[in-house]
């Protein structure tokens, strides 16, 4: 199984950046990885909220959440994607730093294919997935300090299917 951490400072109080980073459905206004995304839940926030994000190259990642700590953090499981993903899990966590939060990431997951898998990982996937949450984490930063989205040029929200 692969884990690592990461972090970033944010420029906001730890309100502001809670709110953003719990609105669940709403993670495409400032992840840069994420195409859409929309509550497949009847709760947007809190333990089982489930969401779908989809990608830029037409996959997808269906998450839902659990751990949940209102103010504090959560994490996210992602139960079913169009990526070899056979588990993946995301924590994360929102501590206030005098005027500032810093969220802390810990992922831990696993490929499918077995030992094919494994050196995926190793040569490319590993990698490929720190970047991808650094971004997220960038995103998140800009998003709560300058009120701009990844991009702007996204169109509102979808509706969930019915």
């Amino acid at each position: 199984m692969g884990s690592f951490a990461t972090s970033v400072r944010i420029e906001a109080p730890k309100d502001r950046v809670w709110e953003v980073l719990s609105d669940l459905g709403s993670i495409y206004k400032w992840n840069p990885g994420i195409a859409h995304s929309f509550s497949t839940s009847d709760e947007a926030t809190g333990e089982n909220a489930m969401r779908q994000c989809d990608l830029p190259d037409g996959g997808f990642l269906r998450e839902r959440a659990f751990n949940w700590s209102e103010g504090e953090g959560f994490t996210i499981e992602i139960y079913e994607s169009s990526l070899p993903l056979k588990e993946s899990f995301i924590d994360f966590r929102a501590t206030a730093e005098g005027d500032a939060t810093v969220v802390k990431l810990k992922v831990d997951y696993k490929l499918k294919f077995g030992p094919v898998g494994a050196l995926m990982d190793a040569a490319f996937v590993g990698r490929q997935f720190r970047n991808g949450m650094a971004e997220l984490l960038a995103g998140l930063k800009d998003y709560v300090e300058t009120g701009k989205q990844a991009n702007p040029s996204r169109a509102e929200e979808p509706a969930a299917a019915a």
